[in-house]
């Protein structure tokens, strides 16, 4: 998990989301959330006024990009890996699980049926590679009172 300044998580978010673009599979964009669980609820992303969720296929794991600059809030959120699962429910509206050590986090995006099938069919390929978790709005670990 990596944890640092925000503007430097925004461009590392950045980075990956430029390098995605040349070398992975576009799978789809749009809005959602995140957050992440471990004893109480921390949001990962804004959760009203939801920011653009960017999915790709990469190296054998699903990538989800989101960057933000809204209401004085700059921020960034990347998450890599292998889903635990992915739910489709209240006509189109996905849900795609992943966990880190302790921790689950909840990746909530609106994209349609279309998009939820891709997902579903896109998870089944994933084999786990390149396991991270970026977010400006991430407190630090210590700061959870448990180890992750």
């Amino acid at each position: 998990m990596t944890v640092g300044e925000s503007g430097d998580m925004v461009y590392e978010a950045l980075g990956s989301y430029i390098d995605d673009l040349c070398g992975s599979i576009f799978v789809g964009t749009a809005r959602g959330k995140a957050i992440m669980y471990l004893r109480k609820k921390y949001p990962l992303t804004p959760e009203d006024g939801l920011p653009f969720m960017n999915i790709f296929y990469t190296n054998g794991a699903l990538e989800i990009t989101s960057i933000w600059n809204r209401r004085g809030e700059r921020g960034a959120f990347l998450i890599t890996g292998a889903p635990e699962g992915v739910e489709v429910r209240d006509g189109g509206v996905v849900y795609i699980t992943f966990r880190f050590g302790k921790a689950v986090v909840l990746v909530t995006v609106h994209g349609g049926p279309g998009l939820a099938k891709t997902l579903e069919d896109v998870t089944e390929e994933c084999t786990g590679a390149g396991k991270r978790l970026i977010s400006s709005r991430l407190v630090r670990p210590w700061d959870w009172g448990v180890s992750i």
